[in-house]
């Protein structure tokens, strides 16, 4: 078997794999049937509960309350209690963040993360996380289910006796208190608390209502966070609802959230959006057991938490940036909602020693280079003897040839012939394939690992290149916009990537067959064209891993010359 063809099928499997992964099944197929199984069971559980239920005058809560919400139900705003009072807002300073909250509905009206920009230029504003669209509803709604109604508090005017602006003082934490009456005499009270430097807040919302307040106790009480999840700008950065219930993730994206997605009930570690780069959800402290609804509406998605028989809840918050040790600090499930790929554990591992070598070189376009060289060495002796046995399987070509021809009509004497001829030359057909296989993981891990780095947006490495996370391009005046490139410019990593590893393909054995020799030289070409608007940071991977792969072949190849003939 020819090693280097084994090779060519492992990189191009990689490619594969991960075209399939990014272009096929999340844009085109449904995410798993575990919860729609999940569903069809509650659903099942609903309808037998309900008969027993009707029968014997005794209400099921759980039952219509996720009736309310499972046909996609929107909301209804609960009426004031009289005249809206002006509008007020208060701001909330931290080390991390400038949150502002509106007394309409006691919402959060913005969310700016003080270290991450909007765009890759510096002078770009600080990224705003509260994405609202035309007739759009502001995030952090408290809710409840009545009576097979789904209300919420977006009309209703609170009060607060909190400061225009709240800047939390080291150590000590800081709270806002915004109180609400419904026309009913339904009373909600909301408090968040919040902390100096900590992407964390929490959200406490107190429902008062039944008899003594006016109107009858509502089934469920929850809170709701909502957002539109058109792309953002990037290598395929697009929101997602993302959530952790009963020990098992979800996550839905717009196309499925616009079929429908049916409620899931358990333990809800965490339950809200994400995007590749940052994350906004609640993470329920007291209670935790609840059901997590899901709509769109407009042109926004919903997610609402819902609680049966609670009238207090208290959920923490974490909206920031998917940055690994702050998401494990909060909670360890939270890793869960950066999608690292089949081989997580590999792309979490790449993903450390990334950030290790930042603390050596603050350049993440030189880490990655440093980290393409560790792993080059750490690789370097299987590769070495894979090369090798690539070398000396095609000193053998004459004699192999001779052979075939010779055993033409005896394929048992050809076989024969063979392993004696590998024998003497001390050659193992399978030598240089196993340990390329051995590389399969490690590069789709790199892949992920790179892909999803939220340290790699808007970082720059050199020159043009001022974001490792979108593609590379080096705008030109003047030029014309190329074939099958996004941007006016040239993707010159990609060239250079395309190059080497045109270089590298010249150099390495290759199979006297003329046909292979020419699909192997086309291998490069292909490569150049399907990385050209992947992040430029995987280009620099690949571009210096090739590099590399040049030195090692051009030492080899003097080695090779050195041998004797094959007998």
């Amino acid at each position: 078997m020819d090693s280097s063809r084994v090779l060519i099928a492992v990189v191009l499997s990689i490619v594969l794999v991960v075209a399939y992964q990014e272009l096929v099944l999340k844009r085109f197929f449904p995410p798993p049937t575990e919860q729609q199984q999940q569903a069809a069971q509650q659903a099942k559980a609903a309808k037998a509960v309900a008969p027993g239920a009707a029968a014997s005058g005794v209400a099921a809560p759980a039952a219509v309350a996720i009736g309310a919400v499972e046909s996609g139900q929107q909301s209804v705003a609960m009426a004031p209690s009289g005249a809206a009072g002006p509008e007020r807002t208060v701001e909330v300073d931290t080390d991390f963040y400038v949150a502002v909250f509106t007394t309409r509905g006691a919402r959060l009206k913005s969310f700016i993360l003080r270290r991450y920009r909007q765009n890759a230029p510096k002078d770009s504003p600080p990224y705003e996380m509260v994405q609202i669209p035309p007739g759009g509803v502001l995030p952090l709604g408290a809710l409840m289910t009545r009576g097979g109604q789904l209300l919420d508090d977006r009309d209703l005017s609170y009060a607060t006796t909190a400061p225009a602006q709240i800047k939390p003082a080291a150590g000590a934490d800081a709270t806002a208190t915004f109180v609400a009456r419904a026309a009913d005499g339904t009373t909600i009270t909301k408090t968040f608390t919040f902390r100096a430097s900590s992407y964390v807040f929490s959200m406490d919302v107190a429902i008062a209502a039944g008899a003594g307040a006016g109107g009858p106790a509502p089934n469920q009480i929850g809170v709701s966070m909502s957002q539109p999840l058109t792309a953002h700008q990037g290598y395929y950065d697009i929101p997602e609802l993302q959530a952790d219930v009963g020990d098992k993730v979800y996550t839905e994206n717009e196309k499925k959230m616009k079929q429908g997605v049916p409620p899931v009930a358990g333990t809800i570690t965490y339950a809200g959006f994400g995007d590749r780069y940052f994350l906004a959800v609640f993470l329920p402290v007291a209670p935790t057991s609840g059901t997590l609804a899901m709509a769109y509406a407009g042109d926004e998605a919903i997610a609402r938490v819902l609680f049966d028989g609670a009238a207090r809840i208290h959920s923490e918050i974490y909206m920031g940036p998917k940055l690994l040790e702050a998401l494990e600090a909060v909670n360890p499930a939270l890793h869960k909602s950066i999608d690292f790929g089949f081989f997580g554990i590999l792309a979490i591992v790449f993903l450390r020693a990334l950030k290790l070598f930042h603390y050596i070189a603050p350049n993440y376009g030189v880490d990655i280079i440093l980290l393409t060289v560790s792993i080059r060495i750490a690789f370097l002796p299987i590769s070495i003897k894979s090369q090798r046995s690539m070398m000396k399987m095609q000193r053998l070509q004459p004699q192999m040839t001779r052979l075939r021809e010779k055993y033409k009509d005896n394929n048992e004497q050809l076989q024969k012939e063979m392993v004696d001829l590998y024998k003497r030359n001390h050659v193992n057909p399978l030598g240089g394939c196993a340990p390329m296989a051995l590389q399969l993981p490690i590069f789709i891990g790199l892949y992920e690992a790179l892909l999803n780095s939220v340290e790699l947006r808007h970082a720059p490495f050199v020159g043009w290149i001022n974001d490792l996370s979108t593609p590379d391009c080096l705008h030109i005046p003047g030029l014309p916009q190329l074939p099958m490139v996004h941007c006016h410019g040239l993707p010159v990593l990609v060239l250079l990537m395309g190059l080497t590893s045109f270089l590298q393909q010249y150099m390495t054995p290759t199979s006297p067959d003329p046909n292979q020799q020419k699909m192997m030289m086309l291998t490069p070409l292909i490569f150049t064209i399907m990385l050209i608007n992947f992040p430029a940071g995987l280009a620099l991977y690949y571009f210096s891993s090739n590099l590399l792969g040049v030195i090692q072949q051009y030492f080899l190849n003097r080695e090779f010359q050195q041998y004797t003939p094959a007998t």
